[in-house]
């Protein structure tokens, strides 16, 4: 992983905490919004991956969107080892 990315994860940690917690409660809110079961921490790192691929497809050249689609396939890795 990029010295980029790592420095985006760790801004990211210290600003919203920890990803796997963070992601726990949002697949939660998610989850109850939709009326259906929790979704589960690693799927939301992938609904996020995806989010940044169709901005990835809108806008190629932002580097932002790159970056943060590392950053969420990270997340989402280390969640399913996790889980």
């Amino acid at each position: 992983m990029s010295k980029k990315v790592n420095e985006i994860l760790a801004d990211r940690q210290e600003i919203h905490g920890d990803a796997i917690t963070n992601f726990t409660m949002i697949g939660r809110i998610w989850g109850a919004l939709l009326q259906i079961e929790d979704i589960p921490p690693h799927v939301v790192a992938l609904m996020y991956d995806a989010g940044k691929s169709v901005r990835c497809m809108a806008n190629p050249q932002h580097e932002d969107n790159w970056l943060d689609k590392q950053g969420y396939t990270h997340h989402g890795m280390e969640i399913a080892h996790e889980s």
